[in-house]
């Protein structure tokens, strides 16, 4: 049985007209364009390396493919990197931090916690869907690459669960949940959009969106409350 829900003070009289239509608020900025890289033969290599783990996987991916198809030397790459790991790690860390950008700068946006949520995972699922192949190398290759591999999985968890978190104020003993909850939330979301990306099935990410959310929402609003975000319409 889940904690008590707070009951929260008349929230503004257009919030409420819109959540008795089943809307949510999803407008957001996007961050801002991702940082730029000033070696344009690094950059090239980044997005090969992008473009070949991302399809082919980590392991069939070997450091002279990725010099091929960035059109560069060995010589150049190894200037750049330690080795396929650590290119794999430093690129990682730069698509992660452009889709965290774009994902808390969304979560940001709404007034209201359940919007923010919603904001947060559209903006999440439309970046999934804008390349399914970036999606797969920033959400599936990071597992099974290596400890610093799990190192940003597990990073950009603590991210997810930070946005989930804040479910514990919708509580009317918000002490009656604690951060626990939220990271095991973020984990089976996790399991959930990597089982979609594995399946090829995230170019239309916000068709189960609602189911995403009705799993953020339930352990802090209730089973009740949680089933009506199945119904939920995203008001852009």
């Amino acid at each position: 049985m889940p904690p008590t829900r707070r009951k929260p003070a008349p929230p503004p009289r257009e919030h409420n007209e819109r959540r008795g239509r089943g809307r949510a608020h999803v407008s957001s900025g996007n961050g801002g364009p991702p940082r730029g890289l000033e070696d344009p033969i690094r950059a090239r290599i980044a997005v090969a390396t992008v473009e070949l783990i991302g399809s082919r996987g980590y392991a069939a991916t070997g450091i002279e493919a990725i010099c091929e198809r960035a059109r560069t030397r060995r010589s150049h790459f190894d200037r750049c990197f330690a080795g396929k790991e650590d290119c794999f790690l430093s690129v990682h860390d730069e698509v992660a931090a452009e889709f965290c950008t774009r994902v808390q700068a969304a979560f940001a946006g709404p007034a209201s916690w359940h919007d923010r949520v919603w904001a947060a995972g559209w903006t999440a699922m439309s970046y999934f869907g804008e390349d399914p192949v970036r999606a797969r190398f920033l959400v599936v290759e990071v597992n099974g690459s290596g400890s610093g591999a799990q190192q940003r999985r597990d990073r950009i968890l603590s991210h997810l669960a930070d946005i989930l978190d804040g479910g514990r104020a919708e509580l009317e003993k918000p002490e009656a949940a604690s951060r626990c909850t939220a990271e095991i939330i973020a984990g089976s979301i996790y399991g959930t959009i990597l089982g979609r990306i594995e399946a090829g099935c995230v170019e239309r990410g916000e068709d189960f969106l609602a189911e995403l959310v009705y799993m953020a929402m339930m352990p802090y609003l209730g089973s009740r409350a949680a089933e009506e975000e199945l119904l939920v319409q995203p008001l852009r």
